[in-house]
């Protein structure tokens, strides 16, 4: 009897285990690879949208404090995130508002700071410019470096309202303001005075001479400080040290190094330079060769354009010239004209043969051909 049911009981226990097996072999499996370095899991992501709504300002958006990039108004930051719980934040400078958001596998979370931003960081806007002063600047707000600016190129940016410290920085000089940004209200700072007083500048003059040509770019240093034009030379005070002076014709440039000392004055003369490397500052034609061969005239045209955009060139030629009639075998004189138009590629420099048939008679003699008129768009 005893042998019976112990016989029994280790049938049971086997048939246990066999179901267990059985179970387990129908249990789903985690997806996986299996590498050198171990399983590797498959995650499960969704869609992130982050937004600012109408908040004026560019902001920088971190997710789980990894920094992911910029948003600004219009232009909210799409992107795919692991499945759980992460912490989505956006920051102006030192200010930042956060959201913990949970992820879900194919389904988008979508966030927007808008409402928040503007309860809880007004602000207003900065300009920061440095008036007539010609070099780069470097300008800092509340010791972080927010960009450079130049005599041209203000510096615009939405600040948080409040107390702040905006400093500048070029060529050793160092000044600084404290200013209240006030929300809705822009606040301006110009430097140009303090440098002005701060460093030690001489008088250069930019010329070119009688080079016919208006209003030609005059740049120091990479910078746009003015013009200069046939007769009307470039006058301005620039501080002491090596600088670069640059005018441009289209697309060529002509530069020289000025070493520029206090109360001396400097002089800069490209005439001579242009005439030899820019022949032609506006679209133009030119004939360049002609000749006759009984009523017909074959002539080159010449096609320039040194400006940097394609135009629409249009010019009539003529040319003066006489021939017998053959009725009355007397000589006449005659002209005749031609309309060319050409669509001239920027930078373009080039050739085209044409040809003019002289009508009226026999024993054609012609004078050089000349262009009449030229207009272009």
């Amino acid at each position: 009897m005893k042998k019976t049911v112990s016989f029994a009981l280790i049938i049971l226990v086997i048939g246990i285990l066999m179901t267990a097996g059985c179970v387990q072999s129908r249990l789903p499996q985690t997806t996986q690879n299996q590498s050198n370095s171990g399983v590797v899991v498959r995650l499960l992501n969704g869609t992130l949208n982050v937004s600012t709504g109408s908040y004026d300002a560019n902001m920088t958006l971190y997710i789980d404090d990894t920094l992911m990039g910029e948003i600004s108004p219009g232009k909210p930051l799409s992107m795919s995130i692991k499945e759980g719980r992460h912490t989505v934040k956006v920051c102006l400078s030192n200010s930042c508002e956060q959201i913990d958001v949970e992820i879900k596998y194919a389904i988008t979370t979508a966030v927007d700071f808008g409402e928040r931003l503007l309860r809880n960081i007004p602000k207003g806007s900065l300009m920061v410019s440095i008036g007539d002063y010609i070099g780069k600047v470097t300008v800092y707000i509340d010791n972080n470096l927010v960009g450079e600016i130049s005599q041209d190129k203000p510096f615009n940016i939405s600040v948080k309202e409040g107390p702040h410290t905006v400093k500048i920085f070029s060529g050793g000089i160092t000044d600084q303001q404290e200013i209240v940004i006030i929300s809705g209200k822009e606040t301006v700072v110009d430097f140009g005075e303090q440098l002005t007083k701060s460093i030690s500048r001489g008088r250069l003059i930019v010329s070119i001479g009688g080079y016919n040509a208006n209003k030609i770019p005059v740049y120091i240093d990479n910078i746009s400080v003015g013009e200069v034009s046939q007769a009307k030379p470039f006058d301005v005070m620039v501080r002491e040290g090596n600088h670069t002076v640059q005018v441009c014709v289209n697309r060529i440039c002509e530069n020289e190094s000025v070493d520029i000392r206090f109360a001396k004055q400097s002089f800069v003369d490209f005439s001579e330079r242009l005439k030899k490397d820019v022949e032609f500052v506006n679209p133009t034609v030119r004939i360049v060769y002609f000749s006759l061969n009984g009523n017909y005239l074959a002539y080159n045209v010449e096609w320039i354009n040194p400006t940097t955009h394609d135009v629409t060139i249009t010019t009539t030629i003529g040319v003066g010239y006489s021939y017998i009639e053959s009725a009355s075998r007397m000589r006449r004189n005659d002209f005749a004209r031609v309309q060319l138009n050409r669509l001239v590629k920027a930078g373009e420099h080039t050739t085209v043969p044409n040809t003019l048939y002289l009508s009226g008679g026999s024993n054609i003699m012609a004078s050089e051909p000349s262009i009449v008129d030229m207009s272009y768009q």
